[in-house]
């Protein structure tokens, strides 16, 4: 990969070019954006550039030299990635603490022994904790002229202030679909059809969608919630919670289906692990949602996310009235942001099902 591969960020990629260009790149870079949009592949593609001995004719790196292939490696001694400990990017991380390896940080006084830069890539910015936070301003407020930090988050307001005015902010926005769904055609041979259904359930970010195109057990895993969405609208209020029971149990990634602690009724880890299951879940059903609702909007001929289920889809369109399908489409909505809110996970879900199935007085 290379800087010009990164797709739908012409304007990010371009700040970044035109600062390389002028030898005038910060040396702190926050990039902010939803997941997946391809931030931490630029910061890597940026530290490759800037540690690169043959760039190409337009500002790439060459891709072949040492530094450019260890880094690819993740073995480049002097770009170090640093990625949260479960939760939170915690302070013995960065710098030394008794009883932990040696922190990333206690190497800034140390000029770079296989490039031209030091190159620290904060991947999730946002989960550092307040101590760990407040201990990288003393590093980023003055760096040794060979350091370069690169910081990802989903936005300016998800790291401190004091972060923020230390650093170039350059923003990443959501890929168009067409754009992610061309793109996977091209990169993973995918047909049209699977192509633009994996770029519609990435919702702008073509990380997801690469993950979903290469990992088949979550294409089964959508079928799967596919097949619960056509029950819903033919189940009456009273299977509400048999339902709400099954979308949990088709929610949990394949792997960790029969293991036990992951009972989402607990208030635990496990009920955390269950309510982001369930989050990706209301995905899959929000567009099952969006696509019901082009049909009730435009009739049975619809253009259609799931078109391999159109037939499925008009029969399920049938059982609601416009207005719930609308308010459904809401519903999953606020839910979504119930679960973002440490919402119980078997209680949110029963109290969503029963909104979702159809109300007596609906279409037959």
């Amino acid at each position: 990969m290379a800087l010009a591969d990164i797709i739908g960020q012409d304007a990010a990629v371009a700040t970044i070019r035109t600062a390389l260009a002028r030898d005038a790149v910060p040396q702190s870079y926050l990039f902010v954006g939803p997941d997946g949009v391809g931030k931490a592949a630029t910061a890597l593609e940026y530290a490759r550039v800037l540690e690169c001995r043959q760039r190409t004719q337009d500002g790439d790196a060459c891709g072949v030299c040492a530094n450019c292939t260890r880094i690819a490696a993740d073995q480049h001694p002097d770009v170090t990635r640093i990625v949260p400990d479960g939760e939170f990017t915690r302070i013995w991380q960065l710098w030394s603490r008794p009883g932990h390896p040696p922190g990333v940080l206690e190497t800034l006084p140390f000029r770079p022994v296989a490039g031209p830069q030091r190159i620290y890539l904060f991947e999730k910015a946002e989960t550092m904790n307040e101590e760990s936070a407040n201990s990288l301003l003393k590093a980023l407020e003055e760096p040794p002229p060979y350091v370069q930090f690169v910081l990802c988050a989903p936005s300016r307001n998800a790291v401190l202030p004091t972060i923020l005015s230390r650093c170039q902010v350059v923003r990443f926005r959501q890929v168009p679909t067409d754009t992610i769904a061309v793109w996977l055609e091209k990169k993973k041979g995918l047909s049209p059809s699977e192509a633009r259904l994996a770029a519609a359930y990435a919702q702008g970010a073509p990380g997801r969608a690469l993950r979903l195109a290469e990992t088949p057990e979550l294409r089964e895993q959508r079928e799967g919630l596919l097949t619960l969405a056509e029950r819903i609208a033919q189940s009456p209020g009273i299977a509400a919670f048999k339902l709400a029971e099954e979308l949990r149990a088709a929610a949990k990634p394949p792997a960790a289906k029969g293991k036990k602690g992951a009972d989402s009724s607990e208030e635990s880890d496990g009920d955390r692990t269950a309510r982001g299951d369930i989050t990706r879940a209301l995905d899959i059903l929000t567009a099952w949602h969006d696509d019901l609702l082009a049909i009730a909007l435009r009739g049975p001929e619809a253009p259609l996310v799931h078109e391999e289920r159109r037939a499925a889809l008009v029969k399920s369109a049938a059982r609601y009235r416009l207005e719930q399908i609308t308010e459904n489409v809401e519903t999953l909505f606020a839910f979504r942001r119930h679960l973002a809110r440490n919402a119980n996970a078997q209680l949110a879900t029963e109290v969503m099902m029963l909104k979702l199935v159809p109300r007596k007085g609906g279409s037959t």
